[in-house]
């Protein structure tokens, strides 16, 4: 067996990780480039290689017993990007939900220094007791690792000038009270099937969006958001949907088999462009925006072909369906943006998918506005709320 050279040695890896999160934007403040670069990643995941724990991925660190992922670590460059969102000062108390390995409390608390305090609290005691012992091991014992349910928080330290939970279908009323007045929060939100990595500034009654970042974070165990249904056998194809919408699987049997229009915008992108703007536009109107899922055999056959097969936006009326898709160019590289639509209702629905594109191809690093209200909407909303457990929320363009 060959010895490792220098060059994959963890101290290089963890150099070489901070070099690579700043020249992708991932990092932009030497705060967050002081704290990634003096946290040691490996330590926190020790029976995983060095070179997988650097790299640019999510670590698993707990299988279920019939072996879905129940727990993993964030990638690096999503640890950072919410960092970055938080905004961290000297001296300043802060909440973390979802304690993980333990490695994000470990970077607040360098964020937040010697004046300040870090509380972490997870569900999971066998979690909070593993975090706490490499908490522990690695120097950083000032920090607060509890056990119980997220969505109480934790009001014995409150009130918390920063709050960053893991990802959630709501926010629920806890954190709000327990975050102080001008405070921060940041949290990937489930919202209308996609999630976001949003920062919201603590505004009285409301909280509003300054930040907003796709990510692929799942919401945490404890939320029962959304709903999800097969739309072919073999779960092929599958629909997610939030609990307050007017969606009944029942109406979408067959939907997939039925009468099929296709719909071109003439707008092009590239394969790697983001359909973010897209989604969040139909999540802003649509009373049925919602995600859709196809497995490699259902778009190879061409039975659902999603613009992205792991999740793209879709509409659903009563008993109809339609779903941005996109379709190669002859060069190769650019694909057309359209939609497919299915049911008696289809021309309608790729229609409104088709208006949400031209929409977005005016502006499309355009970023809406996300915020959160208390309480329940009523006739004096101005544009359509989607409702959050403890209250609901707006976007606007």
């Amino acid at each position: 067996m060959s010895l490792p050279t220098r060059a994959s040695s963890p101290d290089d890896l963890h150099a070489a990780m901070v070099r690579r999160l700043t020249r992708s934007g991932k990092i932009l403040t030497g705060a967050v480039t002081e704290a990634m670069a003096a946290v040691p990643r490996h330590l926190f995941l020790p029976d995983t290689p060095p070179r997988v724990a650097y790299s640019e991925q999510d670590v698993t660190t707990r299988h279920a017993a019939d072996g879905p992922v129940l727990r993993w670590m964030s990638r690096p460059g999503t640890v950072a990007m919410m960092l970055e969102q938080l905004l961290v000062l000297p001296g300043q108390s802060i909440l973390e939900i979802g304690t993980g390995t333990g490695y994000t409390a470990a970077l607040l608390a360098h964020l937040t220094g010697d004046a300040g305090h870090v509380t972490t609290v997870d569900i999971d005691p066998d979690v909070t007791a593993t975090a706490r012992e490499t908490l522990t091991a690695t120097g950083h014992t000032a920090i607060t690792a509890t056990t119980g349910d997220g969505r109480h928080g934790h009001p014995d330290g409150a009130p918390y000038d920063r709050i960053i939970a893991a990802g959630t279908w709501d926010i629920p009323a806890a954190w709000w009270n327990q975050l102080a007045p001008r405070g921060r929060l940041v949290a990937p939100l489930r919202l209308r099937g996609a999630s976001y990595s949003i920062g919201f500034a603590h505004r009285g009654d409301r909280m509003v969006s300054d930040t907003l970042e796709p990510t692929d974070l799942t919401p945490m165990i404890g939320y029962q958001g959304e709903q999800t249904a097969p739309l072919h056998q073999d779960d092929l194809v599958t629909l997610a949907w939030d609990h307050d919408q007017p969606i009944t699987s029942a109406d979408l049997h067959e939907i997939l088999h039925r009468d099929r229009t296709v719909t071109t915008s003439g707008v092009t992108s590239l394969h790697s462009t983001p359909v973010d703007g897209i989604w969040l536009r139909l999540a802003a109107t649509e009373e049925g925006c919602c995600r859709i899922t196809a497995q490699p055999p259902a778009v190879t056959s061409q039975l659902c072909t999603p613009a992205i097969p792991l999740g793209s936006p879709a509409l659903v009326d009563a008993d109809s369906l339609a779903y941005l898709t996109r379709t190669r160019e002859p060069d190769g590289y650019s694909h057309v943006v359209g939609a497919i639509g299915h049911g008696p209702k289809r021309h309608q629905l790729t229609d409104r998918i088709i208006d949400a594109i031209h929409a977005w191809d005016t502006d499309r690093t355009a970023a809406p506005t996300i915020t959160l209200h208390r309480g329940s909407p009523d006739s004096t909303t101005p544009v359509r709320a989607i409702t959050k457990g403890d209250g609901y929320l707006t976007i606007t363009h």
